[in-house]
């Protein structure tokens, strides 16, 4: 894990705001270069994204801080082996895997 990475989820766990880098937290909330990639609601399910990114970077701060399993196979991003959409938000369920979100509603009506 990278320094950057073990500083910002240090932070990150304990609710701190730090910025390091192309790498910030809020203390509820990780982006890198501007965009979320992590995020903990008020329950502490922490959930990721790639936010379009299928990079080094991304997938090396999104394994590290989340503790999830993105790779690359092909250029195409996976999690355990199976392709996945780099803009979906992923979180890692009680059994230890990774499940996909549903998107987020364009607009919601009353």
């Amino acid at each position: 894990m990278r320094k950057i990475t073990e500083q910002i989820k240090t932070a990150f766990e304990n609710g701190e705001s730090l910025k390091v880098g192309n790498t910030r937290t809020d203390g509820l909330s990780v982006f890198l270069h501007g965009n979320e990639i992590i995020r903990r609601d008020i329950s502490g399910l922490v959930f990721a994204t790639l936010a379009g990114y299928n990079t080094r970077t991304t997938m090396e701060r999104v394994n590290g801080i989340a503790g999830m399993n993105f790779h690359q196979v092909g250029f195409v991003a996976c999690i355990d082996g199976e392709p996945v959409c780099e803009d979906d938000w992923f979180v890692k369920t009680h059994d230890g895997t990774a499940t996909s979100l549903p998107p987020t509603p364009k607009a919601i009506t009353i």
